[in-house]
């Protein structure tokens, strides 16, 4: 394919690579990063597009780059996605089928989002009562607000671009770095300024993906409260600095200096610790979720733990990951296929990552533009089809006979064929049908199986999956409906953060506190009462 530009647009910074891909290698001629103003993107959708727009229209005229194509990368949490699997079909049906079942994979109102999908293998099984094998296609499906690709559309035209597509995040960092961990089990952590991705490959396929919703804004801001390391920091200063030089302890819980040390040396030690403790719930998260796929996955090690994005360039957070995780953590050096220019310097591939392979995997959630026919065209057009009626209609006048005959031919040889191209859509949907009917018989028998405290499991899922590990529950109990118990947590903002997550549950219709109490040492306890949502007919693991 000809060159491209890959652009992927975080809250700190826009990263830009003009890139060609020809087959599975690719090559990138040039890359760079312009600040992002703070406020411009937000969770992966750009707001200001008029001014990131023409800053990218001048880096581009500075470099002399003449590349108007471009491919954009969004991680924005706005974005859905859920794995599937549906039978072996051909490839220009899937998203048709995709389409017409979308209400079943996603609760939303599918004409305001667009839906795309990737690959993620071709699985074949054999069925118990035959040696044949039966085929299907292992998806990601992914569903986008189209609010997302207006904002992108804008961006692109105020840079003078024109806009081929929008692939997601996760979808393109798996692709750029399967075959560079094609063998064992791998974990590439993409840190950014307010959100981190957690990305686990298992021998070349996607076994896992998460995002939470922590990054190295917390560092940030604690540097930019302490004159220890510069008086009224703004943000980007503030990432400069923790770039620049180790504002970071190698532990979390590390003893203070020593009392032999200046009244310098202890402020700064104790600067240090406070940006140390705002990574622990970044580092909880990632703990929390290796834990939770070596819990499904016994037996299994993580062969290497790899971080890129703009955590990668944090002094100090590697060698803190490292120690917490009980692994060795490092920087994304480089990408199997994938060449930086000389500019960019080497090991400079975590920068990049997301923008190496844009649209590789068929992945695409830009909205279709349609155009309107001009006026005039519709005018011209109506007089040549008049024109051309009267003298079809004198012709056939003089050989009606003989031109039906011809006619009628055609059309039956038309209709066989269509029915001939068509005929596999009666085995598809002759399989959707009993499937579905076994789908409903087991559903029915499902609901003799519900328990008083059928949604329980769900919820204790959720709180191992969700709630962060410092909070100590010190009373539980629970009804056929409601769950209700105390716990404390580390400060009342903690506290508005787990009553936040809580009401994100699936498995809770509503969550309420009777309030809370704060001790002397700081810690908040409160009483919280959760209402179960009502139980799904069949639950993930069954269907």
């Amino acid at each position: 394919m000809a060159k491209i530009l890959s652009i992927e647009a975080e809250a700190s910074q826009v990263r830009v690579a003009e890139i060609e891909v020809r087959g599975k290698k690719g090559r990138i001629f040039n890359c760079f990063c312009i600040p992002a103003p703070q406020g411009a993107v937000e969770d992966g959708q750009i707001r200001d597009t008029k001014s990131l727009g023409d800053a990218l229209k001048g880096e581009l005229a500075q470099r002399k780059i003449r590349t108007k194509k471009v491919f954009f990368a969004t991680g924005s949490t706005r974005i859905a996605s859920r794995e599937i699997r549906i039978p072996m079909v051909k490839k220009n049906k899937i998203q048709s089928i995709i389409e017409a079942n979308a209400t079943d994979y996603f609760p939303i109102d599918v004409s305001k989002y667009m839906l795309s999908y990737s690959v993620i293998d071709v699985e074949a099984e054999k069925t118990p009562d035959s040696k044949e094998e039966n085929k299907q296609y292992h998806l990601m499906v992914y569903a986008a607000p189209k609010a997302i690709s207006a904002a992108y559309r804008e961006f692109a035209e105020n840079a003078g671009l024109t806009m081929a597509g929008i692939t997601y995040t996760g979808d393109s960092i798996y692709h750029a770095v399967r075959d560079t961990y094609a063998q064992g089990t791998h974990i590439l952590v993409k840190i950014e300024l307010k959100g981190t991705s957690i990305t686990v490959i298992r021998d070349g396929e996607l076994a896992l993906q998460r995002n939470i919703n922590y990054g190295v804004d917390s560092a940030v801001e604690t540097v930019r409260a302490f004159p220890e390391f510069g008086d009224r920091l703004d943000v980007g200063e503030a990432l400069e600095v923790l770039c620049g030089r180790n504002c970071i302890h190698p532990f979390l819980d590390m003893a203070p200096a020593d009392d032999l040390a200046s009244d310098e040396e202890r402020m700064l030690d104790t600067a240090k610790g406070e940006v140390t403790e705002s990574l622990r719930y970044l580092i909880g998260n990632i703990s929390r979720i290796m834990d939770y796929y070596i819990s499904r996955n016994a037996g299994t090690n993580f062969d290497s733990i790899e971080c890129c994005g703009l955590g990668a360039q944090v002094q100090g957070l590697m060698t803190l990951m490292t120690n917490e995780l009980g692994q060795n953590v490092e920087v994304l050096g480089k990408v199997e296929n994938y060449a930086l220019p000389k500019s960019a310097g080497e090991g400079q591939a975590y920068l990049y990552a997301a923008v190496m392979t844009p649209g590789i995997s068929g992945l695409n959630l830009m909205e279709k533009a349609t155009r309107k026919k001009k006026e005039v065209k519709e005018t011209l057009s109506g007089a040549i089809v008049i024109c051309v009626v009267g003298t079809v209609a004198g012709v056939a006048l003089t050989a009606a006979g003989y031109a039906n005959r011809i006619y009628q031919e055609h059309i039956q040889e038309q209709l066989n064929q269509r029915i001939s191209e068509e005929s596999s859509i009666e085995d598809i949907y002759n399989a959707y049908n009993t499937a579905k009917g076994q789908f409903e018989n087991y559903q029915n028998m499902y609901q003799y199986t519900n328990t008083p405290n059928e949604g329980l499991k769900s919820f204790i899922e959720e709180m191992e999956e969700k709630m962060p590990s410092d909070i100590t529950v010190e009373s539980f109990s629970s009804t056929g409906t409601q769950v209700s118990f105390s716990m404390r947590v580390t400060s009342k903002s903690a506290a508005a953060n787990t009553l936040m997550q809580l009401r994100t549950f699936e498995s809770l219709s509503t969550v309420t506190t009777t309030g809370i109490d704060e001790a002397e040492d700081g810690t908040v306890s409160m009483s919280v009462l959760c209402t179960y949502a009502d139980p799904a007919p069949m639950d993930a693991a069954t269907e």
